[in-house]
């Protein structure tokens, strides 16, 4: 006998599983939650549809079919099946995975957060690998739809966040100017005034023109606007050209204290009233679920307290 599945209520086979496991209408109306008489329309339906009795009275009270109890066991292991598939997942083990995570973010990810993140998976995911790649102006939501893309690190207010995505701010930086160390025509300090007299190295943060990125744009509302002698879109070779020039660079501060470290820069504080660096932190909505991701969009999360260790 062919069953047409699309015609077929699913719901027939619980039904039948509970029946056959009571032998008993009322018990297994009970254990459904269902009225007896509900119960019964359920067993008049499987007699019809398998055209057998399925369970038939005797003495010794309600006995399965012959069919049935052929069907009894695959059924039972099929719905056992379907339920571990729905309801159960796989914990992550990331002492014993060897996952790739794919990350677009900036380079101040790359440099300030990238090297603390795999110090932490060194240890606690040997095996897990991180795929960093740097983000464009153009957010690549098809990448991370498709599930090419894990995690997206962007800059507040470079971007414009399609409502369907999770976003959610992260890591905050003050902003700091850097200049070369020899360089006397600074101090310590910059007022806003000099700020807007002084050449600057312009990072263009994601490609974006100056006149987009979030520092100028409330430079524009002080009416201010910055004199670029250089634009670039990479901090090294920016960092490379200030050691060398009396120019002004603006950038966060924990990258800009890195880069003194390794050149002959010191760090310059600016006014009170500059606004903040601030990261977000992107992902698709359809893995929010993955054990894996979880786990690592946790990893990412720790790094906030964690960069200043």
């Amino acid at each position: 006998m062919n069953i047409n599945l699309r015609n077929f209520d699913l719901n027939l086979l619980v039904f039948f599983d509970v029946l056959i496991s009571e032998r008993n209408v009322s018990k297994a109306a009970e254990k459904l939650f269902l009225s007896q008489s509900a119960m019964s329309h359920a067993l008049n339906r499987l007699r019809a549809v398998l055209d057998d009795p399925i369970l038939i009275r005797t003495e010794q009270g309600m006995m399965p079919t012959t069919r049935a109890l052929e069907m009894e066991l695959p059924i039972r292991e099929m719905l056992n099946r379907i339920q571990r598939t729905l309801y159960s997942q796989k914990p992550f083990d990331p002492a014993n995975s060897d996952r790739k995570f794919v990350i677009y973010g900036t380079e101040y990810f790359e440099c300030v957060v990238l090297p603390k993140l795999m110090a932490r998976l060194e240890r606690v995911a040997p095996h897990c690998s991180v795929m960093a790649e740097i983000l464009t102006y153009e957010l690549p939501e098809s990448k991370l739809t498709r599930g090419d893309v894990d995690f997206i690190v962007g800059v507040e207010g470079l971007m414009d966040i399609p409502p369907n995505l999770l976003s959610r701010t992260w890591i905050q930086d003050s902003l700091v100017c850097l200049v070369r160390r020899e360089n006397k025509k600074i101090g310590d300090r910059i007022s806003l005034k000099q700020f807007a007299e002084t050449y600057h190295i312009f990072l263009s943060i994601l490609g974006t023109p100056f006149k987009f990125t979030f520092l100028d744009q409330w430079l524009t509302k002080q009416n201010i606007r910055r004199k670029c002698s250089v634009t670039t879109a990479a901090f090294l070779p920016a960092a490379l050209t200030l050691a060398e020039t009396d120019y002004v660079m603006t950038l966060p501060r924990r990258l800009a204290l890195k880069l003194t470290e390794i050149l002959a820069l010191r760090l310059v504080e600016l006014p009170k009233n500059f606004p903040k660096f601030q990261l977000n932190l992107i992902r698709h909505p359809l893995y929010a679920k993955d054990p894996a991701l979880i786990w690592f969009n946790q990893q990412l999360l720790d790094m906030e307290n964690q960069l200043d260790n």
